[in-house]
């Protein structure tokens, strides 16, 4: 048996900038959210096969710039504090939309080629009604993992990881035309 050599290691900052994994993202509610409110939902969003790692490190700036830049919109306000309220709110304003100008800019080629796939459970007492593709969620999520794993100890190569990739990615482009 043929080992593939494993791809080097991901650095914290790669991590960071560009997000856990090259294929996009998944996230879910809290369980202290789903058990306060009775709503449970999951997103998985996957990006087109081959995407680049600044285009990844653009759609994880989109993704983080409302709370990050809401922070950051701070700072003219500590620098401009002598100044009328009128002109340190203008500078916040200008900062903050900069930013959404900014990440609008730089992912508007692969934004828009991004699949979501959505699914969400309401619980009502003993009642779950379930929304979404729920099945499609949870298949895609394990398919993209065990590719990554895969990937990660050298079973698959890279053309193989791209491959699967874009086989998550088709399908969850023919649901989203459905």
């Amino acid at each position: 048996m043929t080992t593939i050599e494993r791809p080097p290691a991901r650095s914290r900052t790669a991590r960071f900038l560009e997000g856990a994994h090259r294929w996009g993202w998944f996230e879910e509610t809290s369980a202290l959210y789903t058990a306060r409110t009775g709503v449970s939902a999951r997103r998985l969003v996957v990006y087109p096969p081959g995407t680049t790692s600044s285009q990844r490190r653009a759609i994880v700036f989109r993704r983080r710039w409302p709370a990050a830049g809401g922070l950051l919109a701070l700072l003219p306000a500590f620098v401009l504090a002598p100044a009328p309220a009128v002109v340190a709110i203008g500078a916040m304003v200008v900062v903050y939309v900069a930013g959404f100008v900014v990440a609008l800019v730089a992912t508007r080629r692969v934004w828009p080629e991004c699949r979501v796939i959505r699914c969400s459970t309401v619980s009502v007492g003993e009642q779950h009604e379930t929304y979404g593709e729920e099945q499609l969620v949870t298949a895609s999520l394990a398919a993209l993992l065990a590719l990554e794993r895969a990937r990660q100890e050298g079973r698959i190569d890279e053309v193989g990881f791209e491959l699967g990739w874009s086989r998550v990615y088709d399908l969850a482009h023919s649901r989203h035309a459905e």
